[in-house]
């Protein structure tokens, strides 16, 4: 008969009145957001506690930020609490580790939380957060992140690990200056986030971050929202049309060879 292994998993301690002043909040988590723990304080008064929080055995939060602000909006002096004693808290880098890899399984983190919770331990992240602080109001963060590293989707796995490094800033620059060029003039309903996305996917994948060609691409970006182009803000029209330009460029050039 085939014997088949259990593993043995880890089990931590249940305390139903953890005093919350006890609680040491995660400096490395991300920033709370007052609606969301408005609405989970309104579930709470609705179904009670569902789900405790958990923390180390020090009493550094691990999961459940918003719970916690919950409770104390409720006046809550303790809080359900699960508590471990094999993340060693004490070590941040392992403890922003352990907080993502929770957050990754529930898709809880979005761009932002991932950019700023690396600013402690990536000089690059740093550098791109406080661009992006800078800009907000012409380019989204997922395109400034895009811009910076180089990437064709913010949300890739080297993105939420930490370890992106900005691949050419002073072309990152360039782009950066003209997308909120382009923004401010026309407007955010025809400079579409995803054809900017578009545009920095062409300029690292297809120019190899050739400044005279992209220079070429944004004069017919500009041109096709000055008049008003039914592609400028089509996610299947926008990249094959900017591509096509960018191959009469190339004709261009050659025929000046």
């Amino acid at each position: 008969m085939r014997t088949i292994k259990i593993p043995k998993i880890k089990v931590g301690k249940f305390d139903s009145n953890y005093p919350i002043e006890k609680v040491k909040l995660a400096g490395v988590n991300r920033e709370l957001i007052e609606t969301h723990s408005e609405n989970f304080k309104s579930k709470l008064l609705d179904y009670g506690w569902m789900m405790p929080i958990v923390i180390s055995n020090n009493g550094d939060l691990i999961e459940g930020h918003h719970r916690i602000k919950s409770a104390m909006l409720l006046n809550q002096t303790t809080i359900p609490a699960y508590i471990v004693n094999w993340v060693n808290t004490n070590v941040s880098k392992k403890h922003l580790d352990t907080i993502i890899s929770l957050n990754n399984g529930n898709k809880a983190w979005n761009t932002l939380d991932y950019l700023k919770a690396y600013t402690s331990f990536n000089e690059n992240y740093k550098m791109v957060y406080d661009i992006y602080k800078k800009n907000l109001n012409n380019i989204t963060v997922g395109n400034v992140v895009n811009c910076y590293f180089g990437l064709t989707n913010a949300g890739n796995k080297s993105f939420k690990e930490g370890t992106c490094l900005i691949k050419d800033k002073k072309f990152s620059d360039y782009l950066l200056s003209e997308f909120s060029v382009l923004t401010q003039e026309y407007g955010k309903n025809k400079i579409a986030a995803y054809c900017v996305r578009e545009m920095i996917c062409i300029a690292f994948a297809k120019t190899k971050r050739d400044k005279k060609a992209m220079n070429y691409l944004f004069k017919q970006y500009k041109r096709m929202a000055k008049q008003g182009h039914l592609a400028i803000t089509s996610i299947t029209d926008f990249r094959p049309i900017m591509e096509t330009y960018l191959n009469d460029y190339y004709m261009i050039q050659k025929q000046k060879e």
